[in-house]
């Protein structure tokens, strides 16, 4: 199972050590380099103030050097070598090379003017390096001019230097470094790992106790919301979709509870009723005129119960079921023949006569029209109008709309709760002919055939209005 919290460490610890470590090794690079340039200089212009004592006059090649002014290279101090060759061979050399066994540096076969840089073990048996130059020396004259057309030009020739010096200091300084280095990876490395660690913990924290919240949630506990009490900016939306996806199962919820409660509460009493007949028909066997009523009594109780079944078998049928729309029919034939059964003495049609056929589900479209229209005959004063109307309005839509007056008296509250199964107003729960199912079918039936089922109160009227695009 893959996890949030390990794909950003690893993936934050990585890029940010990958960074840091390209910093620090160019860092490195770059000191190691200049300290290395800078001994290497450091050489050269040692190299060149000792070709600077060198000069060539009449009498030949002249070394004007005095070990007085300079102690590394008798040994006094940091010891330190150097080397002359002419063409002749060896001209000078440091008093530091008669210390010790190896009495000559080696030479270097290099061309005019050109400078070499090497590591060499050096005759103390340190490491160290050496620097190669060959060059030409001045020509020491006069100012003279006449003394100077008398010079033998011929005298001035390649001279080679070696000058030679530990560079232990160096490399340790260069070794140092790159420990420091080392360590430093490995702390940034750690430290990077723990903050970024850190860090995430700190990120997720929120969404690790928004899940907290959400295992200890209990539905049934109407007050149980989900919060945060420092709100995230990306957790907002989503706790608002979870309080709204909550608060929708825990209306499911409890409109199932009752649902439920209200079938044992329909169920109850019939079960009821047959069973006390029963326990009657068994103590009195020889009764006829009890056997001549409970027959007829317990067919009616039977009928009853087994209409409530159908009914609530019908609403879970159809309640998640979209059917099929292939009945091409004129609507208000349909409403006419649906209704032509029944008793029409209160029912007043008012039909749109130049609407358009409609495509849908025939079996679906005569269930709404005798659950709406049963609904306003039971509901509605004896004595009243129920009114069934068709419409074509200008958005194309087809409105068939059912309206009658009430005999109990409903809020707006109470008309969210009309389409709810097995739901009634308090004064017409004894009912026997009406079980509250027939706008709860009605509203399934509507929604598996993509229309709207809508209800308006207007006085002491009430409209319920089926809209088919």
């Amino acid at each position: 199972m893959k996890s949030i919290r390990s794909r950003l460490v690893t993936t934050l610890s990585i890029t940010i050590t990958g960074l840091v470590l390209s910093i620090l090794v160019a860092t490195d690079i770059a000191v190691d380099s200049w300290i290395d340039n800078e001994f290497n200089r450091g050489m050269k212009s040692k190299a060149g103030m000792l070709m600077s004592l060198i000069d060539i006059d009449e009498e030949g090649i002249d070394f004007d050097f005095s070990g007085l002014f300079m102690p590394e290279f008798s040994g006094n101090t940091e010891t330190e070598y150097f080397q002359l060759w002419s063409q002749s061979g060896v001209f000078a050399r440091s008093e530091s090379l008669d210390l010790f066994s190896q009495k000559s540096l080696p030479l270097e076969k290099i061309k005019l003017g050109e400078t070499k840089i090497i590591n060499i073990e050096l005759p103390d048996g340190r490491n160290g390096r050496v620097i190669y130059t060959r060059f030409i020396p001045p020509l020491d004259l006069d100012d003279d001019e006449d003394l100077t057309e008398g010079v033998n030009t011929s005298l001035q020739q390649p001279i080679t230097l070696a000058y030679a010096a530990s560079s232990e200091e160096v490399d340790f300084v260069l070794w140092l470094i790159d420990v420091i280095f080392v360590v430093s990876t490995v702390s940034v490395i750690v430290f990077i790992r723990l903050f970024v660690r850190k860090s995430v913990d700190s990120s997720l924290a929120p969404l690790n106790k928004l899940n907290r919240d959400i295992s200890q949630l209990s539905i049934a506990d109407k007050n149980a919301v989900i919060a945060i009490e420092e709100p995230v900016k990306e957790l907002q939306p989503i706790v608002d979709s979870l309080n709204a996806f909550i608060q929708e199962n825990r209306q499911l919820y409890f409109r199932e509870k009752r649902l439920t409660s209200d079938i044992a509460h329909e169920l109850k009493t019939p079960i009821a009723e047959l069973i006390n007949m029963a326990e009657v028909a068994i103590r009195f066997p020889n009764e006829k005129e009890l056997e001549e009523d409970f027959k007829p009594e317990v067919l009616k109780i039977s009928q009853r119960l087994k209409s409530i079944v159908s009914n609530l078998l019908l609403l879970h049928k159809y309640s998640d079921e979209a059917l099929p729309k292939q009945d091409a029919c004129d609507l208000n034939q349909v409403i006419l023949r649906t209704l032509e059964k029944c008793d029409l003495e209160r029912v007043k049609f008012e039909f749109q006569d130049d609407i358009p056929a409609v495509v849908s589900n025939l079996f679906a479209l005569e269930s709404i029209i005798t659950n709406l229209v049963n609904n306003a005959k039971q509901y509605s004063p004896d004595e009243s109008i129920v009114t069934v109307s068709t419409l074509f309005s200008k958005d194309d839509k087809l409105y068939l709309s059912v309206t009658n007056e009430l005999k109990v008296p409903l809020t707006e509250d109470d008309l969210s709760q009309l389409f709810d199964p097995l739901w009634q107003k308090d004064s017409a729960r004894t009912s026997n002919d009406n079980f509250g199912l027939g706008l709860s079918i009605a509203k399934s039936l509507s929604k598996a055939i993509d229309a709207e089922l809508q209800v308006s109160l207007s006085g002491q009227n009430i409209t319920f209005s089926l809209i088919i695009s």
